[in-house]
């Protein structure tokens, strides 16, 4: 994986902020944990979708999809409950 850029990481936590915006207005009209567990779903059919038309595969299997795909979230959603927990309550 090539490093990534200040500006790559602003776009992406850019785009980022805009999903977690539109959640939280989701979230007023149908709950947190509804929104919660749409957003999941739509993160796994998008990623999904994307590994099948990245011609992966043939050369890889849906398995170590998975693993990978699953790994990564949960070192974010670690990072995550690391950042949030160490914030001053509300």
């Amino acid at each position: 994986m090539n490093p990534q850029t200040a500006e790559d990481a602003k776009a992406f936590f850019d785009l980022a902020n805009r999903f977690v915006t539109l959640a939280n207005e989701m979230a007023e009209e149908h709950g947190r944990p509804r929104t919660a567990a749409a957003i999941l779903w739509a993160a796994s059919r998008y990623g999904a979708f994307t590994w099948a038309m990245s011609g992966a595969p043939g050369r890889q299997p849906p398995e170590e999809a998975l693993d990978l795909f699953g790994a990564q979230y949960r070192k974010m959603m670690e990072d995550n409950l690391a950042r949030i927990l160490a914030e001053p309550g509300p």
